[in-house]
Protein backbone atom coordinates (compact mmCIF):
# COMPACT_ATOMS: atom_id res chain seq x y z
CA UNK A 1 0.00 0.00 0.00
CA UNK A 2 1.66 3.62 -1.04
CA UNK A 3 2.45 5.40 2.24
CA UNK A 4 0.15 8.18 3.31
CA UNK A 5 0.28 11.75 2.80
CA UNK A 6 1.33 14.22 5.17
CA UNK A 7 -2.56 14.50 6.54
CA UNK A 8 -2.17 10.82 7.49
CA UNK A 9 -4.96 9.50 4.95
CA UNK A 10 -4.48 6.71 3.12
CA UNK A 11 -4.94 7.06 -0.82
CA UNK A 12 -2.70 8.57 -4.04
CA UNK A 13 -0.08 10.75 -3.61
CA UNK A 14 -0.61 14.49 -3.80
CA UNK A 15 1.76 16.28 -5.60
CA UNK A 16 1.06 19.54 -3.76
CA UNK A 17 0.14 19.17 0.19
CA UNK A 18 -1.30 21.07 2.35
CA UNK A 19 2.00 23.05 3.25
CA UNK A 20 2.24 24.33 -0.65
CA UNK A 21 2.17 28.05 -1.23
CA UNK A 22 -0.30 28.95 -3.77
CA UNK A 23 0.53 32.43 -5.58
CA UNK A 24 -1.74 35.30 -4.89
CA UNK A 25 -3.82 36.62 -7.99
CA UNK A 26 -2.50 39.80 -9.26
CA UNK A 27 -5.11 43.13 -9.07
CA UNK A 28 -7.19 43.55 -11.81
CA UNK A 29 -5.90 46.91 -13.28
CA UNK A 30 -8.73 47.12 -16.12
CA UNK A 31 -10.95 44.96 -18.33
CA UNK A 32 -8.69 41.62 -19.88
CA UNK A 33 -8.68 42.12 -23.58
CA UNK A 34 -8.19 38.63 -25.42
CA UNK A 35 -6.33 40.68 -28.14
CA UNK A 36 -4.90 43.23 -29.36
CA UNK A 37 -4.88 46.53 -27.01
CA UNK A 38 -7.69 48.11 -25.18
CA UNK A 39 -9.28 51.29 -27.26
CA UNK A 40 -12.07 53.62 -27.08
CA UNK A 41 -15.30 52.37 -29.18
CA UNK A 42 -16.17 54.43 -31.86
CA UNK A 43 -19.40 55.74 -32.53
CA UNK A 44 -21.58 55.17 -35.01
CA UNK A 45 -21.80 59.02 -36.31
CA UNK A 46 -17.98 59.54 -35.99
CA UNK A 47 -17.23 58.65 -39.66
CA UNK A 48 -18.66 57.81 -43.01
CA UNK A 49 -20.38 54.57 -43.35
CA UNK A 50 -19.00 51.79 -45.15
CA UNK A 51 -21.91 50.35 -47.47
CA UNK A 52 -21.43 47.17 -49.90
CA UNK A 53 -17.68 46.39 -51.43
CA UNK A 54 -16.00 48.72 -49.39
CA UNK A 55 -17.37 51.42 -50.70
CA UNK A 56 -17.12 55.11 -48.75
CA UNK A 57 -20.90 56.48 -48.29
CA UNK A 58 -20.85 60.56 -47.51
CA UNK A 59 -23.73 62.07 -45.45
CA UNK A 60 -25.65 64.82 -47.76
CA UNK A 61 -24.98 67.98 -45.83
CA UNK A 62 -28.00 69.27 -44.69
CA UNK A 63 -28.82 72.27 -42.03
CA UNK A 64 -32.18 73.58 -40.42
CA UNK A 65 -31.51 77.00 -42.40
CA UNK A 66 -30.96 74.90 -45.67
CA UNK A 67 -34.01 73.55 -45.72
CA UNK A 68 -36.00 76.72 -44.49
CA UNK A 69 -35.13 78.34 -47.85
CA UNK A 70 -37.19 76.17 -49.48
CA UNK A 71 -40.19 77.12 -47.55
CA UNK A 72 -39.77 80.13 -45.18
CA UNK A 73 -43.10 79.61 -43.21
CA UNK A 74 -42.76 75.75 -42.36
CA UNK A 75 -43.08 74.82 -38.76
CA UNK A 76 -40.00 73.72 -36.58
CA UNK A 77 -40.83 70.68 -35.99
CA UNK A 78 -41.30 69.86 -39.95
CA UNK A 79 -37.87 71.11 -40.50
CA UNK A 80 -36.10 69.13 -37.65
CA UNK A 81 -37.67 66.06 -38.92
CA UNK A 82 -37.11 67.22 -42.43
CA UNK A 83 -33.44 67.15 -41.75
CA UNK A 84 -33.67 63.37 -39.78
CA UNK A 85 -35.23 62.19 -43.35
CA UNK A 86 -32.51 63.65 -45.35
CA UNK A 87 -29.88 62.36 -42.94
CA UNK A 88 -31.22 58.86 -43.46
CA UNK A 89 -31.20 58.61 -46.82
CA UNK A 90 -28.66 56.04 -48.36
CA UNK A 91 -28.82 57.19 -52.75
CA UNK A 92 -25.63 54.37 -52.06
CA UNK A 93 -28.46 51.82 -52.22
CA UNK A 94 -28.23 49.32 -55.44
CA UNK A 95 -31.52 48.35 -54.52
CA UNK A 96 -33.33 52.13 -53.99
CA UNK A 97 -35.03 50.75 -51.22
CA UNK A 98 -34.40 54.17 -49.42
CA UNK A 99 -36.16 55.89 -52.10
CA UNK A 100 -38.45 53.28 -53.30
CA UNK A 101 -39.97 53.16 -49.83
CA UNK A 102 -39.81 57.03 -49.07
CA UNK A 103 -42.75 58.05 -47.07
CA UNK A 104 -44.29 54.66 -47.10
CA UNK A 105 -45.12 53.93 -43.92
CA UNK A 106 -46.87 57.31 -43.44
CA UNK A 107 -49.12 56.29 -46.45
CA UNK A 108 -49.72 53.20 -44.34
CA UNK A 109 -50.50 55.28 -41.50
CA UNK A 110 -53.04 57.40 -43.53
CA UNK A 111 -55.06 53.58 -44.39
CA UNK A 112 -55.38 52.97 -40.64
CA UNK A 113 -56.29 56.42 -39.83
CA UNK A 114 -58.76 56.57 -42.69
CA UNK A 115 -60.43 53.31 -41.11
CA UNK A 116 -60.60 54.75 -37.59
CA UNK A 117 -62.30 57.65 -38.99
CA UNK A 118 -65.21 55.48 -41.05
CA UNK A 119 -65.67 53.67 -38.16
CA UNK A 120 -66.01 56.70 -35.79
CA UNK A 121 -68.48 58.43 -38.55
CA UNK A 122 -70.77 55.50 -38.39
CA UNK A 123 -71.20 55.12 -34.35
CA UNK A 124 -74.38 55.53 -33.32
CA UNK A 125 -73.50 58.01 -30.51
CA UNK A 126 -72.42 60.65 -33.64
CA UNK A 127 -75.99 59.96 -35.05
CA UNK A 128 -77.75 60.59 -32.10
CA UNK A 129 -76.15 64.30 -31.62
CA UNK A 130 -76.90 64.98 -34.96
CA UNK A 131 -80.29 64.66 -34.77
CA UNK A 132 -80.73 66.00 -31.14
CA UNK A 133 -78.93 69.21 -32.16
CA UNK A 134 -80.58 69.41 -35.33
CA UNK A 135 -84.06 69.42 -33.74
CA UNK A 136 -82.88 71.52 -30.54
CA UNK A 137 -81.65 73.98 -33.19
CA UNK A 138 -84.66 74.01 -35.10
CA UNK A 139 -87.13 74.94 -31.78
CA UNK A 140 -84.65 77.29 -31.06
CA UNK A 141 -84.58 78.95 -34.48
CA UNK A 142 -88.60 79.08 -33.66
CA UNK A 143 -88.05 80.99 -30.48
CA UNK A 144 -85.56 83.51 -32.30
CA UNK A 145 -85.89 87.08 -30.76
CA UNK A 146 -85.25 88.76 -33.85
CA UNK A 147 -89.59 87.21 -34.88
CA UNK A 148 -90.63 86.50 -31.15
CA UNK A 149 -89.65 90.45 -30.46
CA UNK A 150 -90.51 91.95 -33.79
CA UNK A 151 -91.85 95.44 -33.36
CA UNK A 152 -95.20 96.09 -34.72
CA UNK A 153 -95.95 98.35 -37.55
CA UNK A 154 -98.72 100.38 -38.90
CA UNK A 155 -102.53 100.77 -37.16
CA UNK A 156 -103.40 97.10 -38.82
CA UNK A 157 -100.19 95.37 -37.60
CA UNK A 158 -100.96 96.88 -34.05
CA UNK A 159 -104.38 95.11 -33.97
CA UNK A 160 -103.76 91.94 -35.23
CA UNK A 161 -100.63 91.67 -32.61
CA UNK A 162 -103.07 92.88 -29.95
CA UNK A 163 -105.28 90.40 -30.84
CA UNK A 164 -102.63 87.78 -30.44
CA UNK A 165 -100.41 88.82 -27.48
CA UNK A 166 -102.74 86.78 -25.44
CA UNK A 167 -101.68 84.10 -26.89
CA UNK A 168 -97.73 84.51 -28.01
CA UNK A 169 -97.19 83.16 -24.06
CA UNK A 170 -98.92 79.98 -24.13
CA UNK A 171 -97.13 79.82 -27.81
CA UNK A 172 -93.72 80.36 -26.27
CA UNK A 173 -94.47 78.23 -23.51
CA UNK A 174 -95.11 74.99 -25.33
CA UNK A 175 -92.27 75.48 -27.54
CA UNK A 176 -90.40 76.39 -24.61
CA UNK A 177 -91.02 73.19 -22.84
CA UNK A 178 -89.95 71.42 -26.33
CA UNK A 179 -86.75 73.04 -26.14
CA UNK A 180 -86.01 71.67 -22.42
CA UNK A 181 -87.27 68.28 -23.71
CA UNK A 182 -84.74 67.78 -26.34
CA UNK A 183 -82.01 69.42 -23.84
CA UNK A 184 -82.38 66.67 -21.74
CA UNK A 185 -82.07 64.18 -23.97
CA UNK A 186 -78.83 65.40 -24.75
CA UNK A 187 -77.74 65.86 -21.34
CA UNK A 188 -78.65 62.37 -20.41
CA UNK A 189 -76.32 61.31 -23.49
CA UNK A 190 -73.44 63.63 -22.24
CA UNK A 191 -71.41 61.37 -20.93
CA UNK A 192 -71.45 59.40 -24.10
CA UNK A 193 -70.77 62.19 -26.00
CA UNK A 194 -68.31 62.71 -23.99
CA UNK A 195 -66.39 59.82 -24.51
CA UNK A 196 -66.74 59.82 -28.59
CA UNK A 197 -65.43 63.36 -27.92
CA UNK A 198 -62.03 62.00 -26.72
CA UNK A 199 -61.75 59.28 -29.23
CA UNK A 200 -62.18 61.98 -31.79
CA UNK A 201 -59.55 64.40 -30.50
CA UNK A 202 -57.13 60.97 -29.85
CA UNK A 203 -57.21 60.63 -33.52
CA UNK A 204 -56.83 64.24 -34.43
CA UNK A 205 -53.65 64.30 -32.62
CA UNK A 206 -52.72 61.55 -35.03
CA UNK A 207 -54.02 63.11 -38.29
CA UNK A 208 -51.65 66.22 -37.23
CA UNK A 209 -48.72 63.77 -36.40
CA UNK A 210 -49.31 62.19 -39.49
CA UNK A 211 -49.51 65.69 -41.48
CA UNK A 212 -46.18 66.96 -40.21
CA UNK A 213 -44.28 63.62 -41.13
CA UNK A 214 -45.88 64.07 -44.71
CA UNK A 215 -44.81 67.76 -44.54
CA UNK A 216 -41.62 66.72 -43.23
CA UNK A 217 -41.03 64.17 -46.41
CA UNK A 218 -41.95 66.47 -48.96
CA UNK A 219 -39.70 69.51 -47.70
CA UNK A 220 -36.65 66.91 -47.37
CA UNK A 221 -37.73 65.06 -51.05
CA UNK A 222 -37.22 68.80 -52.24
CA UNK A 223 -34.18 69.45 -50.95
CA UNK A 224 -32.77 65.94 -52.07
CA UNK A 225 -33.99 66.72 -55.42
CA UNK A 226 -32.35 70.02 -55.84
CA UNK A 227 -28.94 68.74 -54.47
CA UNK A 228 -28.49 65.98 -56.77
CA UNK A 229 -29.11 68.14 -59.46
CA UNK A 230 -26.39 70.77 -57.82
CA UNK A 231 -23.89 68.34 -57.47
CA UNK A 232 -23.68 65.82 -59.97
CA UNK A 233 -21.62 62.97 -59.72
CA UNK A 234 -18.21 62.33 -61.78
CA UNK A 235 -18.41 59.11 -62.68
CA UNK A 236 -20.81 58.37 -65.66
CA UNK A 237 -22.81 55.09 -64.39
CA UNK A 238 -23.10 56.33 -60.74
CA UNK A 239 -24.56 59.10 -62.31
CA UNK A 240 -26.67 57.62 -64.35
CA UNK A 241 -27.56 55.55 -61.25
CA UNK A 242 -28.18 58.91 -58.97
CA UNK A 243 -30.62 59.91 -61.71
CA UNK A 244 -32.62 57.33 -62.24
CA UNK A 245 -32.80 57.53 -58.20
CA UNK A 246 -34.26 61.01 -58.60
CA UNK A 247 -37.21 59.67 -61.36
CA UNK A 248 -37.70 57.55 -58.33
CA UNK A 249 -37.58 60.17 -55.65
CA UNK A 250 -39.68 62.43 -57.47
CA UNK A 251 -42.80 59.94 -58.34
CA UNK A 252 -42.96 59.15 -54.76
CA UNK A 253 -43.39 62.83 -53.78
CA UNK A 254 -46.23 63.10 -56.03
CA UNK A 255 -47.76 59.96 -54.16
CA UNK A 256 -47.17 61.81 -51.22
CA UNK A 257 -48.20 64.77 -51.77
CA UNK A 258 -51.65 63.07 -53.09
CA UNK A 259 -51.47 61.60 -49.67
CA UNK A 260 -51.05 64.99 -47.91
CA UNK A 261 -53.84 66.56 -49.72
CA UNK A 262 -56.37 63.33 -48.26
CA UNK A 263 -54.96 63.86 -45.09
CA UNK A 264 -56.27 67.90 -44.69
CA UNK A 265 -59.65 66.69 -46.08
CA UNK A 266 -59.65 64.03 -43.64
CA UNK A 267 -58.69 66.79 -40.99
CA UNK A 268 -61.48 69.03 -41.78
CA UNK A 269 -64.18 66.09 -41.60
CA UNK A 270 -63.01 65.18 -38.51
CA UNK A 271 -63.26 68.43 -37.28
CA UNK A 272 -66.99 69.00 -37.89
CA UNK A 273 -67.42 65.74 -36.41
CA UNK A 274 -65.74 66.91 -33.05
CA UNK A 275 -67.56 69.97 -33.34
CA UNK A 276 -70.98 68.46 -33.94
CA UNK A 277 -69.86 66.09 -30.73
CA UNK A 278 -68.32 68.74 -28.60
CA UNK A 279 -71.28 71.24 -29.26
CA UNK A 280 -73.87 69.34 -28.26
CA UNK A 281 -71.84 68.00 -25.04
CA UNK A 282 -70.87 71.62 -24.21
CA UNK A 283 -74.32 72.36 -24.07
CA UNK A 284 -75.98 69.23 -22.34
CA UNK A 285 -72.88 70.32 -19.42
CA UNK A 286 -73.16 74.18 -19.61
CA UNK A 287 -76.24 75.63 -21.07
CA UNK A 288 -78.85 73.27 -19.71
CA UNK A 289 -78.74 73.96 -15.90
CA UNK A 290 -77.79 78.12 -16.38
CA UNK A 291 -77.97 79.98 -19.64
CA UNK A 292 -80.79 77.83 -20.93
CA UNK A 293 -83.06 78.75 -18.11
CA UNK A 294 -82.38 82.13 -17.73
CA UNK A 295 -82.86 82.53 -21.35
CA UNK A 296 -86.64 81.27 -21.15
CA UNK A 297 -87.18 83.14 -18.09
CA UNK A 298 -86.29 86.25 -19.72
CA UNK A 299 -88.25 85.46 -22.86
CA UNK A 300 -91.25 84.86 -20.71
CA UNK A 301 -90.66 88.23 -18.36
CA UNK A 302 -90.64 90.05 -21.90
CA UNK A 303 -93.98 88.91 -23.46
CA UNK A 304 -95.48 89.26 -20.23
CA UNK A 305 -94.23 92.94 -20.11
CA UNK A 306 -95.25 93.04 -23.92
CA UNK A 307 -99.23 91.82 -23.19
CA UNK A 308 -99.37 94.49 -20.56
CA UNK A 309 -98.23 97.32 -22.95
CA UNK A 310 -94.65 97.99 -20.38
CA UNK A 311 -91.58 98.46 -22.46
CA UNK A 312 -89.11 95.66 -21.78
CA UNK A 313 -84.95 95.51 -23.15
CA UNK A 314 -84.75 92.47 -25.56
CA UNK A 315 -80.96 93.29 -26.38
CA UNK A 316 -80.10 90.56 -22.97
CA UNK A 317 -82.81 88.21 -24.96
CA UNK A 318 -80.71 88.24 -28.04
CA UNK A 319 -76.93 88.12 -26.12
CA UNK A 320 -78.19 84.64 -24.61
CA UNK A 321 -80.11 83.27 -27.61
CA UNK A 322 -77.22 83.92 -29.93
CA UNK A 323 -74.74 82.17 -27.21
CA UNK A 324 -76.72 79.00 -26.64
CA UNK A 325 -76.45 78.78 -30.40
CA UNK A 326 -73.23 79.04 -30.97
CA UNK A 327 -72.42 77.00 -28.03
CA UNK A 328 -74.62 74.22 -29.91
CA UNK A 329 -72.74 74.89 -32.88
CA UNK A 330 -69.56 75.91 -31.62
CA UNK A 331 -69.19 78.88 -33.47
CA UNK A 332 -67.34 81.91 -31.57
Amino acid sequence: MPPADDDARSGPRVPFGRDSVRPAPKPASGPMIPFGAARVPRTLNDGPRIVGGGIVRLRISCSIDELRTLDPAVSDPVLRQAKRVVDAVNFDDHEFDDVVRFGAPLQEEHGRLAEDQLALAGDARLEEAKRLSSDLLAQLSQLNPASLFNRDRGLIGGMKAALSRSAELESFQQRSAAVLQTARQIKERSQEFAEFERRANLLMKRWITLGVGLDAHLLAGRFLTRHIAEHPLPDPGAAAHRLSQTGALETRLASLASTASSVALGERVLQAIISTIGGARTFAEDMIDSDLPVWQTACAAALIARSEGRSFDASPIRSLYEKLVKTLTRRN
